[in-house]
């Protein structure tokens, strides 16, 4: 397609078009805002012990613990509470790949940086960050 400008008209038809994709895409992200806000992910470790929830950003909402952590070492509730965080944290992740994906496109600018961002935010650290 010939993109040169061929007169006034011509200029005003695409500065119309880019006004109309900004609009689109600023919606979008206010869309997508706004249901990231309102996500929540819930993990359990394996065995059972310990049950998370996390907000949007990965902070720890909720703990649960089964009567079992009272015949269980310390150290083994532990392991068990930072497994079933990890697990929410990951689970986060992708609520939040599933919004974006949604909303501003997985492939968009947009949508990578948010992603990206939130993955090294909440890389497990034997992860560590992307």
């Amino acid at each position: 397609m010939d993109r040169r400008l061929r007169g006034p008209e011509d200029a005003v038809a695409r500065l119309e078009e880019r006004r109309a994709r900004f609009e689109q895409m600023a919606a979008a992200t206010q869309d997508m805002a706004a249901r990231m806000q309102t996500l929540t992910a819930t993990a359990s470790d394996g065995n059972g012990l310990a049950t998370v929830t996390v907000d949007s950003g990965g902070g720890l909402v909720a703990a649960e613990f089964s009567a079992r952590i009272q015949r269980t070492t310390p150290d083994a509730v532990s392991r068990a509470l930072m497994e079933a965080l990890a697990e929410a944290k990951r689970r986060i992740v992708e609520a939040t790949q599933d919004v974006v994906a949604e909303t501003v496109g997985a492939d968009s600018d947009t949508g990578r940086a948010v992603t990206e961002s939130l993955r090294d935010r909440l890389a497990a650290p034997e992860e560590g960050p992307r």
